[in-house]
């Protein structure tokens, strides 16, 4: 069968333009050396887990991993076949294929480029915004739920515990501080009096190192280039939280995906050596690449899903590959009522369960069905107390 030359096939995929390629099907901006933009191949609602490498003619998404070249962008997100994108860039940059058939063989997908460094933000940043007295979802955690004696008195550490912060634009900042103390950047998000977000409100979530490097253009400088140079520094999320990983070496890490939960959480159940609170941050930002500094201490690892998440979820921790990871979605189908909303999280059903005065909100619940955790329990000596 005839079939197109290989030096015409790798003449298209040399004239294939990622940048082009990709801002056919999904809006880009520059950001230093790279492009970033929502990610089409998940439900992505945060502009820079989506970056596009010019110089490797590539891309990647940090939240879902999603990555490859021109003509994997293609295949995966149009859904067309090796022929088909290969035709397809033809047509784009006048290079005659329709009508030649061919063999072929799928490539390998075309590796990232060398990484660059790692952002690390000064922690004078943090402390600098460590006044949280007008923050409405501080306050809400301090007014805005039936707290019993205990847990109160855990909110002022567990806020001072995970940095929560407070800018100026009225958003509370969740800092991602990771395993080895180095900020890697600030998660800033709007909320309303209640504790719920803002959806209405027109600017309601951003990144502290989004802000650092907004230009008013595309040709200006760097606003500020001592903090943040997207040229020769890379930010890489972690997880909210993991920066608590050492203090407490052997305790189940458990994760939701909110850092609202995560705070709320710790109040009501506590930060210690039988357990810490992380978030993820999004259903879809759960990857061993992120959990890579647990998984490396051999830490056992509880995966709290939000009620509409329990079978994706299952299938991230399926593909974890990590025997001491485990699901448990009890908070939100055993405990779970109609009036949590099909949303629900751990915490929307234990706040519920703290203002209506349960008696069953305690950490016997949480251990009851879970035996990694029971195991931790029997093996340090250590007594599950009721809050």
């Amino acid at each position: 069968m005839p079939k197109i030359p290989e030096d015409i096939i790798r003449r298209i995929v040399e004239r294939a333009n990622i940048v082009e390629v990709v801002s056919d099907f999904v809006k880009l901006r520059k950001t230093g050396i790279r492009y970033t933009g929502l990610c089409p191949f998940h439900e992505d609602r945060h502009d820079g887990n989506f970056i596009v490498y010019p110089r490797g003619n590539c891309y990647k998404c940090f939240a879902c991993g999603e990555k490859g070249g021109v003509v994997d962008f293609l295949m995966k997100h149009a859904n067309m076949s090796y022929p088909d994108a290969i035709r397809w860039l033809g047509r784009r940059y006048g290079i005659e294929t329709d009508n030649i058939p061919f063999d072929y063989v799928v490539p390998p997908p075309r590796p990232l480029p060398p990484p660059l460094p790692t952002l690390a933000l000064p922690m004078s940043l943090v402390t600098e915004r460590e006044d949280t007295s007008g923050d409405n979802l501080v306050t809400w955690l301090r007014h805005g739920i039936s707290w019993g004696e205990a847990q109160r008195a855990r909110i002022d550490e567990v806020l001072r515990d995970y940095h929560v912060g407070h800018a100026r634009n009225g958003m509370t900042m969740f800092w991602q501080i990771d395993d080895e103390g180095h900020v890697r950047t600030g998660k800033m998000m709007l909320y309303r009096q209640d504790g719920h977000r803002d959806r209405q409100a027109r600017y309601t979530f951003d990144w502290v190192h989004s802000a650092l490097c907004r230009r008013r253009d595309d040709t200006g400088p760097w606003p500020f280039p001592e903090l943040y140079n997207p040229d020769s520094q890379e930010c890489r999320p972690t997880l909210f939280g993991m920066h608590l990983l050492d203090r407490y070496p052997q305790a189940v890490v458990r994760i939701v995906e909110s850092e609202k939960t995560a705070l709320i959480m710790a109040i009501a159940y506590g930060n210690h050596p039988l357990q810490v609170w992380m978030a993820c941050g999004g259903m879809e930002n759960l990857s061993r690449e992120k959990l890579e500094p647990i998984m490396r201490r051999q830490r056992r690892i509880v995966l709290y899903p939000d009620r509409d998440g329990i079978d994706k979820w299952r299938a991230k921790c399926a593909n974890l590959r990590y025997e001491r990871a485990i699901i448990y979605d009890e908070p939100v189908t055993s405990w779970w009522q109609p009036g949590d909303g099909d949303k629900a999280d751990v915490a929307d059903v234990v706040v519920r369960m703290i203002n209506n005065g349960s008696p069953s909100v305690t950490p016997t619940d949480v251990i009851r069905n879970n035996p990694n955790i029971q195991h931790l329990i029997t093996s340090l000596d250590l007594e599950g107390k009721d809050i």
